[in-house]
């Protein structure tokens, strides 16, 4: 594929001191923005007592967050982080359009492969900036989700969380290789960002969701549909699947086992890949009529969302794919070109929170179980006489109406002329409140929203220049250096002029000697 390849090492040296370079000054920049936003929330605070009072005892009565939630939020939380620590290995600088983009485009029909080489070539022009740039993104969304516990900060960590990976999704793992052959669950079909995407839809849920039983309901129904199709897309003959050797060549499952036991990685677990692959090869059609039969059983009873069956296949699920994860994933963060643990992680995560959300709400320790909601008393809308009093004085009175709150300091000539400027939140005094009012995780969730743009910029920046970053020719050619030695001595000679010897040839612009 071309712009893939750019003729260098993935252990260049100039590379990897350009890349130590740039994480560290960007360090050095994410570092200042945390001493400022961490000196300017105490100082707010130790000067608005009475806002931290009020704070607290709003912060008292929130209805805590349900035990479905959290899971997604902390799990994928850590999951990004760990993804960005990987992104930060050296070989990724170079290694990561040839060794990892391209081997996942291959197969997939043109239009995805051209959509895969425009940004293998963006990252092959300006490696150094865009390696960096997805360190910083990446445990920045990371950061935000375990930090940000709710409120719009959180749903705003679940939204960045979709966005970069759609991008992840369809330019680093083309599509999830869905459209080319040999597809199968057990190897991470349709991509392991896409169930990080599903997680951070979930945790962009609104409030009033969160206690509803529909949230779980569904997620455990979807999870179980897309378990029956693979099941059947394993079970579809002709694909290799069943076959563990093929003319004394091993076959589809077999091969990605074995591929994946040649990574470097710790000894033992090289041992029992190796042996699982072996295993493979020999007891094909077994292990395949294993894998679809009990994936096709996990998927079908978690389609019927009833708890007392979703709680057996939940467990399954779990144990399913941790040996997946283990035997046949190869945990996906080894050989210094991993970019994520794989699918199967975060596949059992979902699925955990789908069978927590079924659970009933829990209620608030201060409300009694037994005492029954109050209804409000609806307004009279007729009289005893038949009438409508909708038009009534009572009815049109500005406190009937919302409209006692907007008195002459809101609606008066110094708050809608020209001075007011901006939306109304972007004043500096409120902009103090909402920090003094913030607590050590909403100035963290802040934080960690300055690390992921501090990433973006630069990203973008490389995906829309079209120029090559110099240090691409100072890692091909090596450093340019000026060089300072006496010049050889020579001599010019000129057949035109008179004599039968040659004379020298003084050039125009030098000084003749005098006679």
């Amino acid at each position: 594929m071309p712009g893939m390849n750019t003729g260098l090492n993935v252990s260049n040296p100039t590379l990897h001191a350009a890349f130590v370079t740039a994480l560290l000054h960007q360090g050095i920049i994410a570092l200042l923005i945390f001493t400022v936003l961490t000196v300017s929330w105490v100082s707010i605070r130790e000067t608005q007592a009475h806002v931290r009072a009020g704070a607290a005892a709003a912060a008292a009565r929130r209805v805590p967050e349900p035990s479905w939630r959290k899971l997604l939020r902390i799990g994928f939380g850590i999951i990004w982080i760990v993804d960005g620590l990987l992104q930060a290995q050296p070989a990724m600088v170079i290694g990561l359009p040839s060794q990892v983009i391209r081997p996942a485009a291959g197969g997939s029909p043109t239009w995805v492969q051209h959509l895969v080489n425009w940004a293998g070539a963006a990252w092959s022009d300006h490696p150094v900036q865009a390696a960096a740039a997805a360190v910083w993104i990446q445990v920045g969304i990371g950061v935000w989700l375990l930090a940000a516990r709710r409120g719009a900060l959180s749903r705003l960590a679940g939204l960045a969380s979709v966005g970069w990976g759609l991008v992840v999704w369809v330019f680093g793992e083309a599509l999830g290789g869905i459209f080319a052959p040999g597809l199968t669950l057990l190897a991470g079909a349709p991509g392991a960002v896409l169930f990080y995407c599903l997680a951070g839809v979930l945790i962009a849920l609104p409030e009033r969701h969160w206690r509803a039983p529909r949230v779980g309901s569904l997620t455990l129904a979807g999870m179980g549909i897309f378990l029956v199709c693979m099941a059947v897309l394993q079970a579809w003959p002709g694909r290799g699947f069943w076959q563990g050797s093929v003319s004394g060549r091993a076959g589809a499952l077999a091969g990605f086992v074995r591929s994946m036991a040649q990574t470097s990685q710790p000894r033992f677990l090289a041992g029992w890949v190796s042996g699982f692959g072996s295993l493979v090869a020999a007891h094909g059609f077994a292990v395949n009529l294993f894998a679809v039969v009990a994936f096709g059983l996990v998927g079908t009873a978690l389609l019927t969302a009833r708890p007392w069956l979703a709680r057996p296949a939940v467990i399954a699920m779990s144990v399913l794919c941790l040996a997946d994860w283990v035997l046949i994933q190869d945990a996906g963060v080894f050989g210094g070109l991993g970019t994520d643990p794989n699918s199967m992680i975060p596949m059992a995560l979902i699925a955990l929170a789908g069978y927590l959300a079924l659970a009933p709400p829990s209620r608030p320790a201060s409300a009694p179980a037994t005492e029954p909601a109050k209804v409000p008393a609806q307004p009279e809308r007729r009289a005893r006489h038949g009438k409508r009093r909708w038009l009534s004085p009572a009815q049109l009175s500005p406190e009937r109406l919302g409209l006692a709150r907007l008195g002459p300091a809101r609606l008066g000539p110094a708050r809608l002329g020209p001075a007011r400027l901006g939306p109304a939140w972007l004043s500096p005094a409120r902009l103090c409140r909402a920090l003094g009012t913030a607590d050590a995780r909403a100035v963290v969730a802040i934080w960690a929203v300055g690390l992921t743009v501090l990433g973006a910029f630069p990203m973008t920046a490389a995906a829309a220049s079209r120029t090559a970053d110099p240090v691409i020719a100072r890692a091909r050619n090596g450093p340019v250096a000026p060089v300072n030695f006496k010049a050889p001595a020579c001599s010019l000679t000129s057949p035109s002029c008179g004599g039968s010897g040659t004379t020298t040839a003084w050039p125009r612009w030098w000084p003749r000697p005098a006679g």
